[in-house]
């Protein structure tokens, strides 16, 4: 898939600060405690950047870092001082070193005591069986545990009869790559309760659990899919606490006090809190008092209006209805008076929230019930449906359901009705970027379609001085040249761009908003950052991410790399059928070994497009790779950069040049003195102009000619030979030829192009007018 490898290449550019594992993986407020950051690149006295509340003191060793370490500069320790009042939640944590900054991990905080596994702390001590099985003497408790593959952790503890225990395990919410379930045994081994996936929490896990009889009883702990990951950490709960799986409204108008229920879950009834939630994001965050999980509460600029008591109901345009699917079966309609012609965007906000179950289906009719539209999900999230409004509809219902005719108090929605073109959506694919000083870094976004499907430029406004940017060029969606209707217009499109900083370029960490502007149309989207990106091994498993978290791109200047790589140039253009040699430059320190083969890589998608490697050469840091493009190529614009392996340190990374912009344009453009012609029957006119060559255009003479004319009109074609640069050419309309308007083409064709192409060359033709009957021209 073109994102896992983006998320390959973004984590090979350099040997920068990498933070790998986090102990422990959370804290009890209020507590004092030692933190240990493992991971490369970890420079001593590293600044701890946090939002957690709290003091970080860095520890120095009792010996120098380097002495006798096989690998330095893998470990840090911090005494960290959390403070009493600490809320509960999960805050992220990142090193900032001279090297550049390091990805950010999240640390969870909460009210229980919390211990590590001990598997975890000393591998002999085994846990992956009942007599094996780790004690938990005291309630509530959280325990930092890790999985190994297709490992199991197993604990014990006693229950009273009666009573009732929260199990709780939390891992994709932490960032963890795991997918985590468990299982509650009985003293005898026999199943008693599991659980996997719980409403709320996306793949974590929960159930609260009655134990009918005193005794002791065991948990099963394990990776759902049995899968080895990278961050295999998970955090299992256990105690008594009042917990929702959902919440009702999802949001409101950013600045107002609202009622929120909170529902499901154990709660006996919903809990009711009035507040005005607040967060620099459009997601704040809300809780229980008593609850330790917190959802997701959408901020909007725009009036909000709760789901009236009797549907179907009128919708505001522009006003966002809080709405729910309380039962199963149920259809939530609303009515919207509109115009022929206008466009509209029909939103809808549910599951990607995190606090809806719903998975929304919207449908449209018209006045009459016919349908005109339905979606039900774009790229496995809510549905967002543009639609053109056809002629003769004045009144349009809007329907909204769950697909699979699903419903209770936890299947909340936020509908919205605007006035607005198709759009789209910008993502950012990288978290944080490193750009060495004197070199280049990628920087990979994710464009989702929403009906838009022309071109996209992409810019960051807020660029530092001494550091460039070069690409952000997305082709319409037609470049890709895919010839089917499938998903047409809501495709994804994956782009990159290229910051490239100066030799002398030092500045602390900043944080860059990354622009999506689309062409031609006053339409902009500021693309969300992920905070993190966890990989997840796995047949389609789509990495961990936290958007939500509000991050655009935090970006540092690191140290430079032995290496630099280059193009000959920084734009090219290049005719339809015709080739392009790039020639490329490896700069490289004295003492570093040569790189490997330098391959091109199209930040976009394009059909009936190659490159190719070009004559061999004699120079390992330099060589020419060959563009090649054929007369099917779409007439567009992207980039393409240059990449190479190298080894710096013992590591591998992967050296970029800058953005290169490649224009594919016409090998020739006419242009008409006039495209509106006029005569008489009996009369004559003439068609002249200029035409002009591409530098890049190999063919040989060019004939222009006028089609599609009416009977008893003829015209001579012109032949423009390859030293000359305008056309004339007469018409003649005969005595008999018929009063009237006619449309007509100015058409051409270039039967020799060059390079042993047997076939003609052809441009758009040039639509005209021709009027018999009144005065000649």
């Amino acid at each position: 898939m073109k994102l896992i490898a983006f998320l390959a290449a973004a984590g090979a550019l350099l040997a920068t600060p990498n933070i790998r594992e986090l102990s422990p993986r959370g804290a009890q407020r209020g507590k004092t405690f030692l933190l240990r950051v493992k991971g490369d690149g970890l420079l001593p006295g590293a600044r701890v950047e946090s939002a957690l509340p709290a003091s970080f003191s860095y520890q120095v060793p009792a010996r120098k870092l380097n002495e006798g370490m096989a690998r330095p500069n893998t470990e840090l320790s911090y005494l960290v001082e959390l403070k009493a009042d600490a809320p509960s939640g999960i805050y992220p944590l990142r090193l900032v070193t001279a090297d550049g900054i390091s990805n950010v991990m999240l640390f969870p905080v909460g009210d229980a005591p919390e211990v590590a596994e001990m598997e975890a702390e000393d591998g002999d001590k085994q846990n992956g069986a009942p007599e094996q099985a780790e004690p938990l003497a005291a309630l509530p408790v959280v325990v930092n545990g890790t999985l190994r593959g297709a490992d199991i952790d197993m604990y014990s503890f006693a229950a009273k009869a009666g009573q009732k225990l929260v199990i709780e395990l939390e891992a994709r919410r932490a960032g963890s790559a795991i997918d985590p379930a468990f299982e509650v045994l009985d003293a005898t081994g026999q199943l008693f309760a599991k659980n996997d996936d719980a409403a709320g929490i996306g793949v974590d896990s929960r159930l609260e659990v009655l134990f009918p009889k005193a005794g002791n009883y065991l948990i099963r702990v394990h990776d759902s899919k049995y899968s080895a990951q990278d961050q295999n950490f998970y955090r299992l709960k256990l105690g008594n606490h009042s917990f929702a799986e959902g919440i009702y409204p999802l949001g409101w108008k950013r600045g107002e006090d609202v009622e929120i229920s909170f529902v499901g879950g154990n709660l006996a009834q919903p809990v009711k809190l009035r507040a005005r939630p607040e967060s620099r994001t459009e997601l704040a965050e809300v809780r229980l008092p008593s609850g330790s999980t917190a959802f997701g509460f959408v901020l909007s600029g725009n009036a909000n209006e709760l789901e009236p008591p009797s549907l179907p109901a009128p919708l505001k345009p522009g006003t966002v209805m809080n709405g729910r699917v309380s039962k199963p079966g149920e259809v939530d309609k609303y009515t919207l008076a509109v115009k022929p012609g206008e466009q509209w965007i029909f939103e809808v906000e549910a599951s990607s929230t995190g606090a809806s179950q719903l998975d929304a289906l919207i449908t449209v009719f018209d006045q009459t019930g016919k349908k005109l539209a339905s979606r039900d999900d774009i790229a496995a999230g809510d549905p967002a449906l543009p639609l053109t409004i056809p002629e003769g509809v004045t009144n349009v219902t809007l329907a909204l359901e769950d697909v699979l005719r699903r419903g209770g108090a936890n299947y909340a929605y936020r509908l919205e009705a605007r006035r607005s073109p198709p759009d789209f959506t910008a993502k950012l694919l990288t978290p944080f970027v490193n750009v060495p000083a004197g070199g280049t870094a990628l920087v990979n976004v994710l464009i989702q379609r929403r009906g838009y499907d022309g071109a996209i430029q992409l810019h960051i406004p807020n660029l530092p001085k001494g550091v460039t940017m070069a690409g952000g060029h997305v082709p319409p969606e037609a470049a890709a040249q895919l010839f089917t209707t499938d998903n047409a217009g809501f495709r994804a499109a994956n782009t990159t761009i290229t910051l490239t900083a100066a030799p002398d370029a030092k500045m602390d960490a900043v944080n860059l908003e990354v622009v999506a502007q689309a062409e031609g149309v006053s339409m902009t989207r500021r693309a969300a950052g992920p905070a993190l990106v966890t990989a997840v091994r796995g047949l389609r498993q789509a990495p961990v991410s936290m958007y939500s978290l509000g991050y655009d791109l935090p970006m540092a200047v690191s140290k430079p790399l032995p290496y630099t790589l280059s193009a000959s140039v920084p734009m090219i253009r290049i005719s339809q059928g015709f080739e392009y040699p790039i020639a490329h430059r490896m700069k490289r320190a004295a003492g570093a070994k040569a790189a490997g083969k330098v391959r091109e890589v199209t930040a976009g998608a394009v059909g009936n497009l190659r490159v190719l490697q070009g004559p061999p050469s004699t120079n390992p840091d330099a060589g020419t790779l060959l563009l090649n493009t054929n007369f099917a190529t779409p007439i567009t614009r992207f980039d393409i950069y240059l990449a190479a392996d190298a080894e710096v340190d013992g590591r591998q990374v992967t050296v970029v040049s800058p953005m290169i912009e490649v224009d594919v344009v016409p090998g020739y453009r006419l242009e008409p003195e006039r495209t509106e012609f006029r005569t008489k029957p009996g009369g004559a006119f003439t068609v002249s102009g200029r035409l002009r060559r591409e530098p890049t255009f190999e063919g040989g003479a060019v004939q222009v000619k006028l089609d599609d004319l009416p009977a008893h009109v003829v015209c001579a074609a012109a032949l423009v030979a390859p030293d000359q640069n305008t056309f004339s050419f007469q018409c003649e309309a005969g005595a008999a030829a018929q009063a009237g308007q006619y449309d007509v083409r100015i058409t051409s064709a270039a039967p020799e192009v060059g390079r042993n192409i047997k076939a003609e060359y052809k441009v758009a033709d040039t639509a005209a007018k021709l009027t018999l009957g009144g005065a000649s021209e």
